[in-house]
């Protein structure tokens, strides 16, 4: 220690030595590099962020659940490491359940109350959830409703005594007013890390499910989401959330310039529903939908250039379409005057209204427009769904063999129907296996044509690359686009 301590005055004493006179260089202090209007412009772009990140980070919640789960089997992948982080470990003795930890982020909607917004993925099945908020105080949180649906579910502070000094509330705006190139600022924990934040533009619109959720719009950004940010607000110039932050598009598992966000306006629409009824109640048309329209269809189908729509394959016997008038083969072109995209922003414009509401629908049948008027039923439940699903909407060439409807084969296959064409066999990866046509089909129509036999078939089709066929399945008439 002695050694130690002689060292140390011997630095002091050569510092105050070479301290004794004016030191022979300093560092400059600061100054501007430049300074026009343009870094002025800048600058301010800069306070307005911090001023937006000041205020939104009171409403900002760092949310920690743990849950008991299954193991999966050696090899599986869990879709929701983005959220867990891959590589958990699976437990003392490699048992089938184990307990996880996960963190991921939300925001406060409802301050008086203690309304988080989050993702369903964050908190579905955790036996218990804690919300750490803005002024640094942890609570216990409970779930008020979750739509796995959508991805969106609403938590609630239990303490309703919560300290809510220093802490404050986001807005949902409207997410159809947004542009491309628009500027938008992520905020959450990514990794664990609170309060960062990511700013970027929104790079697309309108991506649809993209298989993350049943019904989705997706919003595209390249601002930096990474595993924690789940559930955290995408916020606008204004401080509005314009959307919540879901997934990413990685191979690594972290930021690759492509993040996506569940528009502000599909939030509302839940999250309203959760907090008023504890659940998603989605409106229900009971139809088959196969893709969009592409230029070759609408002239096969005979309608105007330029349509766009959603091509009904399948109706539902009895089902709220059914009652009101529709026909597998229309195309659906609008709903309550807002036209239609494709099948999926179909699906979403339906799935996203409550059972019972009065849906104005335009349709082309057989080229000419038509206009019903169809009130929604609620959506079954997923048994429900799997008796009434048409088949896989699938596509591509021909490979069908057929026989003569007569007393064999319609005893054969319980048919009552009294003209057609008996699909007797389909050849593996053929068109007509892709398209979901099966044996015991019994065709009705090509390209709108009846079909008398399997010569009257082979005849209709001749020289054809595509063709249109309605077909009767167990009493359901479907609609079936047939490629070579």
């Amino acid at each position: 220690m002695q050694h130690l301590r002689s060292i140390s005055c011997i630095f002091f004493a050569i510092f105050i030595g070479t301290g004794s006179t004016a030191l022979a260089y300093q560092i400059p202090p600061s100054k501007r590099l430049v300074e026009s209007e343009e870094t002025e412009f800048l600058s301010k772009i800069s306070k307005a962020v911090s001023s937006i990140a000041d205020r939104a980070n009171q409403a900002v919640v760092f949310v920690s659940i743990s849950k008991t789960v299954k193991q999966p089997p050696m090899g599986a992948i869990n879709p929701f490491e983005f959220f867990f982080g891959p590589g958990m470990p699976r437990g003392e003795g490699g048992y089938p359940e184990q307990k996880q930890q996960g963190v991921g982020s939300g925001f406060i909607i409802d301050l008086s109350k203690g309304y988080i917004i989050t993702n369903n993925h964050v908190i579905a099945d955790a036996d218990e959830i804690m919300v750490k908020l803005g002024n640094r105080e942890t609570y216990d949180a409970k779930v008020v409703g979750r739509d796995p649906n959508t991805d969106v579910a609403v938590v609630q502070i239990k303490d309703s005594n919560f300290k809510k000094t220093g802490l404050g509330e986001l807005s949902l705006g409207n997410s159809d007013q947004l542009s491309v190139g628009d500027i938008v600022i992520a905020l959450g924990a990514p990794f664990g890390l609170e309060s960062s934040l990511s700013f970027g533009v929104v790079s697309a619109l309108g991506r649809g499910s993209l298989s993350i959720t049943e019904l989705g719009d997706f919003i595209q950004t390249d601002t930096a989401i990474n595993p924690g940010n789940s559930g955290g607000p995408l916020i606008d110039s204004y401080g509005s959330v314009v959307g919540m932050n879901t997934a990413i598009f990685s191979r690594s598992g972290a930021y690759n310039g492509i993040g996506f966000s569940i528009p502000a306006n599909i939030v509302r629409t839940v999250a309203e529903q959760l907090i008023n009824n504890g659940s998603m109640m989605r409106g229900y048309l009971g139809v088959g939908l196969r893709g969009g329209i592409d230029a070759e269809s609408a002239k096969d189908l005979g309608l105007p250039e330029n349509t766009r729509g959603a091509l009904v394959s399948a109706i539902e016997p009895n089902g709220p379409s059914a009652k009101g008038g529709m026909e597998a083969g229309d195309v659906i072109v609008e709903l309550n005057g807002k036209v239609m995209a494709d099948d999926v922003e179909v699906r979403n414009r339906v799935g996203l209204m409550a059972p019972g509401t009065k849906v104005d629908v335009k349709v082309y049948r057989n080229g000419k427009p038509k206009n019903l008027s169809i009130v929604l039923a609620k959506w079954p439940d997923n048994t429900e769904v799997a008796a009434q699903a048409p088949a896989a909407d699938k596509l591509s060439a021909f490979g069908l063999g057929l026989a003569a409807l007569n007393a064999e084969t319609k005893a054969k296959y319980g048919i009552r129907a009294s003209a057609g064409v008996v699909v007797t066999q389909v050849d593996p990866d053929s068109g007509a296996d892709r398209a979901g046509i099966k044996p015991g089909d019994l065709i009705l129509k090509v390209n709108g044509n009846d079909v008398r036999d399997p010569k009257d078939f082979n005849k209709q089709i001749s020289n054809k690359r595509r063709v249109y066929l309605r077909i009767e399945r167990e009493g359901r008439e479907l609609f079936v686009p047939l490629r070579r």
